[in-house]
């Protein structure tokens, strides 16, 4: 199995490199019995935003090549009015296809889930957005502070790239950043602690919803079939998180509440197009195809 590490070139990537390269105990802990640099591939995604990104891509590769490791690359022209959204879903896409079967790893530190966990707030968030970073990706640097990752750096004599948008206050998550630094260490650890157990109950609820979605819902091929009385008789709430969990999370909350009217009111033969998906009703079932 490969490890794909995204390496854009900024100084927490490149302490994330240095400390797998480095630390054999640190890679024990985080990736098991992972040999380096055979289990290891770099990724560096060039997301066309700023024109001189052409050094960045020159200098994680010969970064790769310093700690001998396969290094892989990724681009597209997004252009500088490109949203924080777009850029993450293309990054994210580039490095899901280079995994394939291995696991995406990135420098996400504690610092960026503080941030996240206030812009999903600031958004509005549903109880997902509450622990956020749960998903299968590794972030092996979860645990650290910016500033201990700094320190790192400098101990190390490390080198990197500054992204002049990190500190742009176009981008919401730099303004969100600065209003944070006003965060005392308790408020913080306080923060940290309630999306610990937000995460555990996000795990909790994904079980039972996993354990309904077995119970209730008929699969085959693209087809997604589920009997109209359960969604007329559970609760909403139950029954949009569970749409929620068979359509893969492709669709919006909006979405998912037209779904759940659709069908619970809709006379047979009706169909509904919504996100990429078409949802169909008989007398008795719903059935959506991705």
């Amino acid at each position: 199995m490969n490890y794909v590490l995204a390496v854009s070139g900024g100084i927490d990537s490149v302490v994330l490199l240095d400390m797998v390269a480095r630390d054999g105990h640190f890679r024990k802990l985080h990736f098991g019995g992972a040999s380096w640099p055979e289990d290891f591939i770099v990724a560096h995604f060039d997301h066309g935003i700023r024109i001189e990104s052409g050094k960045d891509l020159t200098f994680v590769r010969q970064l790769s090549a310093h700690y001998g490791v396969a290094f892989v690359t990724g681009s597209a022209d997004l252009g500088a009015d490109s949203s924080e959204s777009i850029a993450r879903r293309h990054r994210y896409n580039f490095l899901r296809s280079v995994s394939d079967d291995g696991i995406v790893v990135t420098a996400h530190h504690q610092d960026d889930l503080l941030e996240t966990i206030a812009i999903n707030l600031l958004r509005g968030t549903g109880w997902r957005g509450l622990a956020p970073m749960a998903s299968n990706i590794v972030r092996p640097l979860l645990n650290k502070t910016k500033a201990e990752i700094v320190m790192y750096a400098i101990d190390h004599n490390l080198t990197w790239q500054d992204d002049p948008t990190n500190f742009s206050a176009k981008y919401f998550r730099n303004r969100i950043r600065d209003r944070l630094t006003t965060l005392s260490p308790t408020d913080q650890h306080t923060i940290l602690q309630l999306r610990n157990k937000q995460k555990q109950l996000r795990s909790d609820i994904e079980a039972e919803l996993t354990s309904l979605a077995g119970q209730l819902v008929h699969v085959t091929e693209n087809k997604t079939t589920i009997r109209r009385y359960y969604l007329i008789m559970m609760p909403d709430e139950v029954a949009i998180e569970l749409l929620y969990k068979v359509t893969g999370g492709r669709l919006t909350r909006p979405q998912l509440g037209r779904l759940l009217l659709f069908a619970k009111v809709s006379r047979a033969r009706r169909q509904l197009l919504f996100g990429g998906a078409t949802a169909n009703v008989s007398q008795r079932e719903l059935v959506i195809e991705l």
